[in-house]
């Protein structure tokens, strides 16, 4: 298991922290010959790719790699999720004063 790597980053105006781990599992890449990767995802707020602010994902290695590495692979998914309905719809929402 290779050490934890942390990447904050500022995604619309949110602070996220990115957590990854390129060698999650010793017998995983013994077992199957392919290192597996961890990524969590840590805000303290909604993100379209999580309610409650957290996300935790486990890929092939080479996954990773292949889309640039971890961070611009989060970026990717926050930004291919957020043309979401549902997500438009928090975002105008948060936008939107209260008045009760």
């Amino acid at each position: 298991m290779t050490a934890k790597q942390t990447y904050p980053i500022n995604w619309q105006g949110i602070e996220i922290s990115i957590f990854y781990q390129p060698d999650y599992s010793k017998a995983h890449k013994e077992i199957i010959g392919q290192a597996i990767a961890h990524i969590e995802v840590k805000a303290n707020e909604p993100l379209p790719i999580t309610k409650t602010g957290y996300r935790s994902l486990f890929l092939a290695f080479s996954e990773v790699e292949e889309n640039g590495g971890a961070v611009l692979l989060v970026q990717k998914w926050l930004e291919e999720m957020a043309q979401s309905k549902d997500w438009k719809l928090y975002r105008k929402e948060q936008m939107q004063l209260k008045l009760f």
